[in-house]
């Protein structure tokens, strides 16, 4: 779906899950399991989210998945053990981690070897945050929004010269592979435990409209996360808090207790 033909998410909830046999629940990282912080790095994972992932990895089983900008191994990094009680994607869909096929990932091209130092050399020319990523490579100006036009320019001539997927976020632009959450969430659902599940798929970015129509299309919906804006997501929420308050009341909800 294009851009154009999106529509502002409603302020409703996503409706009550009462069947748990029916439904997977995919969730981005940043912005939507956590709250956003100055520099990757700085983003706080706390004991009560893990407390809550194990929760919903129990409830629902094998019907969980987070599937984030960041790779594996950034997000094994942040959430430990945890991060094996679910199914993963990560790089944009670039890579994934499941019980069934395990680890499965490209393998890093020159060309983006190529991108990234260009990267690095103008985040520390100018005061910039350089995150590096097993299939990608970020430039972050959220500290100095001044240089949006300038970091922009060079992911564009840099995603032209190697051939590679320019992303744009939240106050960054990232260089990848390709891959797409959508095609992520695709995958993910194939598997044995959620094959016929309806998926909802809870995201903050522009990066997570792909992930939201996929949810859509496979007769579920996307979740926005955040302030009101064109979107093909269904529902919306307002931040990473009342997401939580919205996981809790599922957890809370005795008709969700497994068979």
């Amino acid at each position: 779906m294009m851009l154009a033909e999106r529509q502002p998410a409603t302020d409703v909830l996503a409706p009550p899950l009462a069947v748990p046999d029916a439904v997977s629940l995919f969730f981005d990282f940043d912005g939507t399991l956590v709250d956003l912080a100055a520099t990757p790095d700085a983003v706080v994972v706390s004991q009560m989210l893990l407390d809550t992932l194990d929760t919903l990895a129990e409830r629902f089983p094998g019907r969980v998945a987070i599937i984030s900008g960041r790779s594996i191994a950034q997000l094994d990094a942040m959430l430990g053990r945890h991060a094996h009680l679910f199914a993963v994607a990560g790089s944009h869909g670039a890579e994934t981690r499941t019980p069934d096929d395990g680890h499965v990932a490209a393998e890093r091209p020159a060309s983006l070897e190529a991108a990234a130092g260009a990267f690095r050399d103008f985040a520390d020319a100018n005061g910039l945050v350089y995150e590096a990523k097993s299939l990608g490579a970020a430039l972050h100006y959220r500290m100095a929004p001044d240089f949006e036009p300038a970091a922009v320019r060079l992911a564009e001539d840099l995603a032209a010269r190697h051939g590679l997927t320019l992303q744009r976020g939240k106050m960054m632009v990232e260089l990848r592979t390709p891959g797409d959450k959508g095609a992520a969430l695709r995958d993910l659902i194939a598997a044995p435990a959620m094959v016929g599940s309806v998926p909802y798929f809870f995201g903050d970015d522009v990066t997570d409209e792909d992930g939201f129509e996929a949810a859509r299309d496979l007769g579920g919906a996307g979740v926005l996360i955040g302030e009101q804006r064109p979107t093909a997501a269904t529902y919306r929420l307002n931040d990473v808090a009342a997401l939580r308050d919205w996981i809790a009341a599922i957890l809370e909800t005795p008709m969700l207790e497994t068979r």
